[in-house]
């Protein structure tokens, strides 16, 4: 007997995980990997977003979504997240994770969630109105290519006495998602329960400044940086400690195209910056909410006169949105997705459509993209 798409059941949970594991291949038969990895995901309380069809009672395709808020210079919008997409093999071209994914994104949209992130670039999501929108530029810094001199910084691994240090830390960064103290525990907790997770913190005079997080589970020969936080110089001192302490031959550090005084030190070391990537397919899913709670950030940038008569006449369609020529609605997640974020300079999954704005603001182009939000820590 065939059912779903429906929230997971709590005996099903092992089994989903299972079944994750089994697909991705990461370390089958244990099943405390993925929910060590992603507490945020795998847990009791997030039931109902994780999405599954089941076969005799057994899941056999899984949606997993995580809904939280993100930062944004100052303005507050819903996110969700989706992740761990995936479908027994006996099971597949059946339509079965297609069917899934409109199930969660229809549960995003009556969760009130403003914005989604997937990281994938499949027409599975593309067909749902993803798009590759944001800019981030890749960095693979190489050994003894940094030349910094910072006095007085020691570095050392989290340990949860460190919590409150790097809550403010990061409490400091304008693009950020807001995590309970009790959530940002569970997220750096698994740099002390899982190797493949480290988290390194620099230290001057006893206070804490910077940290990062590097991950080695998808390339151990190129530790990635997921999250970074702090002064820039500061942080790429850590960088250039760690390339030597854990002695590898290249770190990998992504930069959303908003960092400028990280972009800028970088120059200075004389690396170049690469083609951007988006961190992900999103989707603005309900634009009205969106364009309200963008508000505050437009008036500031084109100023409230300026700002309120270009969302209004975005609104009613005085403002015509053009994709691929064609003119289409700002109700188009593909079409807003766009304006406001940007498509970046190489595409994992091309083609896709472009879009254009007619008549254009001048003052729009002081105001977009907006910042490009990561995953960082809250990947699923």
């Amino acid at each position: 007997m065939l059912e779903g798409p429906r929230a997971a059941k709590p005996e099903e949970l092992i089994d989903i995980v299972n079944l994750v594991n089994s697909v991705f291949k990461v370390k089958p038969g244990s099943p405390s990997v993925l929910m060590d990895l992603f507490p945020q995901l795998f847990n009791m309380d997030n039931l109902e977003n994780l999405r599954v069809i089941a076969y005799d009672g057994k899941p056999v395709s899984h949606v997993g979504i995580w809904e939280g808020e993100l930062l944004i210079y100052g303005c507050w919008f819903k996110v969700g997240m989706i992740g761990s997409v995936c479908t027994h093999p006996n099971y597949r071209n059946k339509g079965y994770a297609s069917a899934l994914v409109r199930d969660a994104f229809s549960k995003m949209r009556r969760d009130d969630v403003d914005l989604v992130l997937v990281s994938g670039s499949r027409n599975l999501y593309k067909r749902v109105g993803c798009v590759e929108a944001g800019k981030v530029y890749t960095y693979n810094i190489l050994r003894g290519k940094l030349d910094l001199d910072l006095d007085g910084i020691s570095i050392v691994r989290y340990s949860e006495d460190l919590l409150k240090d790097l809550i403010e830390i990061y409490h400091r960064e304008p693009v950020r998602y807001r995590r309970s103290l009790e959530e940002f525990k569970i997220l750096l907790g698994r740099g002390l329960r899982y190797e493949d997770l480290k988290i390194y913190t620099a230290i001057n005079r006893g206070r804490p400044l910077a940290y990062i997080a590097i991950e080695s589970f998808l390339n151990e020969n190129v530790p990635t940086i997921v999250e970074y936080a702090g002064p820039r110089s500061i942080i790429l001192y850590l960088i250039e400690r760690l390339l030597e302490t854990l002695n590898v031959n290249a770190i990998k550090l992504a930069v959303p195209s908003q960092d400028l005084g990280m972009l800028y030190l970088l120059e200075e070391q004389n690396l170049e910056k690469t083609p951007s990537e988006a961190p992900a397919s999103m989707a603005i899913i309900n634009p009205q909410s969106f364009l309200e709670k963008i508000q505050p950030y437009l008036e500031e940038k084109m100023g409230e006169k300026e700002s309120r008569r270009f969302i209004h006449d975005l609104v009613h369609e005085k403002i015509r949105l053009h994709l691929n020529g064609e003119e289409t609605s700002f109700s188009d997640s593909r079409a807003l997705t766009l304006l406001f974020f940007g498509a970046p300079d190489k595409l994992r999954a091309p083609p896709q459509p472009e879009v254009k704005i007619k008549p254009r603001p001048e003052s729009l182009s002081h105001a977009l993209p907006l910042p490009t939000p990561i995953y960082g820590l809250n990947y699923i």
